[in-house]
C-alpha cells in the first residue's frame, strides 16, 4: 500500500530550466510526478501503470525513454534493486541541501539511502560514484563465480574460508597464471589425497612451480605376449622325468623360465624341473 504525499518544497523556476523545457510533454509531466510520488529519500518504485493513470493515457509515458531523456546529458536518474527502484540525486539536493548526519531531520534519509549504498562518509555518492560502486559490487560476484569454478575444479574441499580469503588477495595476472597452470597440475595428482590443499595451493604461490610427472615403470620382463606363450609351448614340449637333474642350456637366459632357473642356480638349486615350476608359482 503506497504512502499518500507529503508536502515538499518545489522548484517554482523548473520549467524556465533547458533540461525541463527540453523535454516532450508527457515526460514534463512525469518527471514533476517522480518528485512528488519518491519517498522522503528521493526513492522512487518503478511502476509505470500507476504513473500513468496520474499523468493521463492521453500522455503515454515508457521505462525506456524515460531514463534516455532524463539521462541525456547527465544521470538524474540511478537504477537500484536491478531496476525495480530510481533513486534521483536532484531531490536530495532541493529538499536538503546537503545531508548532515547530526540533523535529525536528515538522519532516516541517511538510513535508508545507507541501505542502498549512496551515502557514505563523504555525503551522498553522486551518479559517477554510484556506478563506479555498482561497478566494484559486479567485479565481486563475477570474482566469486571466477573462485567458485576454480573451488570446483580443484576438487579438493578443504578450508574453503580461507582458500577464498587467498582468492581475493590474487591480482588478475596470477588468476590467468593460475587458469593455465591448474589443468597440467590436477592431471599429474589424479589421486587427489597426493595433491595440495587448495589454500597450500594458493598460499604457496604453487601455479610457478614445476609439475614433474612420473613415467609408468615398465615391467621387469617387458616381452610381447606372443614371445610369452612361445616360451611357455616351449617348456611343455620338454619332457623331463621327476627329479632328473635340470639342463639350463634348454632355456635361454634372456627368457622368464631361464633367468629365473639361473638366479635359483646360482644359490644352488632347484634340482630339477618341477622346482623351476614351483618357483615361478
Amino acid at each position: 500500500m503506497r504512502e499518500s504525499m507529503a508536502k515538499r518544497f518545489t522548484d517554482t523556476n523548473k520549467y524556465k530550466k533547458p533540461f525541463i523545457r527540453g523535454l516532450q510533454g508527457a515526460y514534463k509531466l512525469l518527471w514533476d510526478y517522480l518528485y512528488h510520488d519518491c519517498d522522503h529519500a528521493g526513492i522512487w518504485i518503478v511502476d509505470f501503470d500507476i504513473a500513468q493513470i496520474y499523468i493521463g493515457e492521453d500522455m503515454p509515458v515508457n521505462k525506456d525513454d524515460a531514463l534516455k531523456y532524463f539521462n541525456s546529458d547527465e544521470q538524474r536518474i540511478i537504477e537500484i534493486c536491478k531496476g525495480k527502484k530510481w533513486f534521483i540525486p536532484g531531490f536530495i539536493d532541493f529538499q536538503y541541501n546537503e545531508l548532515n548526519e547530526n540533523n535529525r531531520a536528515h538522519q532516516s534519509v541517511i538510513n535508508i539511502l545507507n541501505k542502498y549504498n549512496l551515502f557514505n562518509d563523504k555525503g551522498l555518492v553522486r551518479p559517477l560514484q554510484a556506478h563506479k560502486v555498482k561497478d566494484k559490487d559486479k567485479d565481486k560476484d563475477k570474482d566469486k563465480e571466477v573462485f567458485e569454478k576454480f573451488w570446483s575444479y580443484y576438487n579438493k574441499k578443504t578450508n574453503k574460508a580461507r582458500t577464498l580469503k587467498l582468492w581475493s588477495r590474487l591480482t588478475k595476472k596470477e588468476i590467468e597464471a593460475i587458469k593455465v597452470h591448474l589443468p597440467k597440475y590436477i592431471k599429474a595428482t589424479p589421486d587427489k589425497q597426493f595433491r595440495k590443499d587448495p589454500a597450500t595451493y594458493l598460499y604457496n604461490k604453487s601455479w610457478n612451480d614445476e609439475i614433474i610427472v612420473k613415467k609408468d615403470e615398465k615391467p621387469k620382463y617387458d616381452r610381447p605376449v606372443k614371445d610369452v606363450i612361445k616360451e611357455e609351448k616351449r617348456l611343455n614340449a620338454i619332457k623331463v622325468e621327476k627329479n632328473k637333474p635340470y639342463d639350463a642350456s634348454k632355456f635361454p637366459e634372456d627368457t622368464l623360465i631361464g633367468s629365473i632357473a639361473r638366479g635359483n642356480i646360482r644359490k644352488g638349486k632347484p634340482e630339477s624341473i618341477k622346482d623351476i615350476i614351483g618357483t615361478k608359482k
